[in-house]
């Protein structure tokens, strides 16, 4: 035994990295049997999103403190919330009772083309809401919009990542081109929205200074230059602009303009009366957003967005100049204040209260140990405290937040609204 040796360290590693690229070449022939090439690159997109969240800001709370500290901290965080938007929402009724009123020709239309961001979901979501046999989208979709079947354009009806399922049809009602893309139904649907990170994109000119396959268009300033049709002269740059939004979005929205442009341009030459309209509902919205500020300057004062649901979509930066964009949001809809931008500032401000236990037990001490459930009781000395620990944790919160775009129209109430009694 004293004579017998191990095998040369040499040898061992070569031996362990060959198993490893055995084991990488068997993980891909494993995604080319089972997963599309659409489905492998949101796979992989997330995953460099998820390996990179420190670049984003996001901060490793459960590896730099102990899950007391966190769940504490998490505590104190959310009474000071509660607190200040109590109390807010006390002192704002009276400014509620001035809303602006909705002209009745914006909540007709709201509810026209609600219609059809609906029926994007298929027959799935006809039977869902109790209406139109099973199997048959086009009928759904003929039925429940009274489109003709002449009238449709271009459907597809089934979904891949960064690929969401669309319908073109002609709005001879609204003398208009309604393009629906449709929300979150399936997994691939989810990659979508899991590809959270935030990119640039092209805001098209002119179809024919641009170069048709965008398949090529980079995400970003610099190499775009490479990659824009060699057709482009100097003067051509003063009108090339980009804008900036949710990634998954900006590629679902590029799958759709490759389908659906060149139809659409078609129909918008045959009658300079027409406009498109794209709609749609959670991720659909969002899609169609971008759609409608990627070809704002193409279809130029012919196109508009209206999304229902919308997600966060744009940064806040950009929304300024979405004025052909309608989202219709639910009041206390999550999605509507949920990106990887606040994230990363909800674990600054936790990070913050973590490391400060001092501040953080001052928060617990003026937010008292009932009176947070009960903010109207809460002095003003300890209220005005409140307010400026909470402006102190929002300089903490300096991350890309993206936020739905465009005007927004906030919707209370039930969201299917059920009749409650039989004679209604």
């Amino acid at each position: 035994d004293f004579f017998k040796t191990n095998k040369p360290p040499r040898e061992a590693a070569s031996r362990k990295g060959w198993k490893r690229r055995a084991l990488r070449q068997w993980i891909r022939k494993i995604e080319h049997k089972f997963l599309s090439p659409e489905t492998a690159r949101a796979i992989k997109t997330v995953q460099k999103i998820l390996a990179e969240f420190p670049d984003y800001g996001v901060v490793d709370l459960f590896g730099l403190y102990s899950p007391k500290e966190v769940v504490l901290s998490i505590l104190a965080l959310s009474r000071l919330q509660h607190v200040i938007a109590t109390r807010k929402n006390e002192d704002n009724e009276d400014e509620e009772k001035n809303e602006t009123v909705i002209d009745k020709s914006v909540i007709e239309e709201l509810a026209h083309y609600s219609i059809f961001a609906n029926v994007a979901y298929g027959w799935k979501g006809a039977a869902f809401c109790g209406r139109i046999p099973f199997g048959n989208n086009n009928r759904a979709l003929m039925r429940r919009t009274g489109i003709g079947q002449h009238d449709i354009l271009m459907t597809n009806w089934h979904s891949k990542a960064n690929r969401p399922a669309f319908f073109l049809v002609r709005d001879r009602e609204r003398n208009a081109i309604v393009l629906s893309i449709r929300g979150t139904l399936s997994p691939r649907d989810v990659l979508t929205d899991l590809c959270a990170s935030c990119e640039n994109f092209l805001i098209e000119d002119n179809p024919e200074v641009l170069s048709a396959d965008e398949e090529q268009i980079a995400t970003d300033s610099q190499s775009v230059l490479g990659d824009i049709d060699e057709s482009i002269t100097s003067s051509d740059w003063g009108r090339i602009q980009f804008s900036r939004a949710h990634s998954g979005m900006v590629e679902a929205a590029r799958g759709v303009a490759r389908m659906t442009a060149k139809i659409i341009s078609d129909e918008l030459q045959l009658d300079s009366n027409v406009s498109l309209v794209i709609v749609g509902h959670s991720l659909g919205g969002g899609v169609a957003a971008v759609l409608a500020t990627m070809w704002k300057q193409r279809f130029a004062n012919r196109v508009r967005s209206i999304g229902f649901g919308n997600p966060c979509v744009f940064p806040l930066a950009v929304t300024s100049s979405c004025d052909n964009i309608i989202s219709v949001t639910g009041e206390g809809d999550p999605f509507a204040c949920f990106s990887l931008g606040h994230i990363a500032d909800l674990t600054k401000a936790l990070s913050k209260l973590c490391s400060d236990d001092g501040f953080r037990d001052e928060i617990m001490q003026h937010t008292g140990t009932t009176s947070w459930l009960r903010p109207e009781d809460l002095s003003e000395e300890d209220y005005d405290w409140c307010l400026n620990a909470m402006t102190f944790l929002r300089k903490q919160m300096n991350s890309e937040i993206l936020v739905p775009p465009g005007v927004i129209y906030i919707m209370s109430g039930s969201l299917f609204d059920f009749p409650t009694d039989e004679s209604e």
